[in-house]
C-alpha cells in the first residue's frame, strides 16, 4: 500500500500552485505539470465542477462517500 501521508503533501503542492494560477483548471494544472506526450484533451478541458460531480460518483461506486 501507497503511504497515505503523501496526499496531504501533493494536495499542498497543488494547493499553493493552483492559488498563484487560480483562472487555471485543475486539469489544466495537472496536464501543464506533467507534460505528456500525447494530448490529453478530456483531461485538460474539463470544468471543475464536471470534475467534483465525476470524483463524487466515483467515490459513491467505491462505496466511500454519501454525497
Amino acid at each position: 500500500m501507497r503511504a497515505p501521508e503523501r496526499i496531504d503533501q501533493v494536495l499542498a503542492v497543488v494547493r499553493e500552485v493552483w492559488y498563484r494560477y487560480p483562472d487555471l483548471r485543475l486539469g489544466q494544472l495537472i496536464v501543464n505539470a506533467v507534460q505528456p506526450d500525447e494530448p490529453c484533451s478530456q483531461v485538460y478541458a474539463v470544468e471543475d465542477t464536471v470534475l467534483v460531480r465525476k470524483l463524487e460518483s466515483l467515490a459513491k461506486r467505491w462505496g466511500r462517500i454519501d454525497a
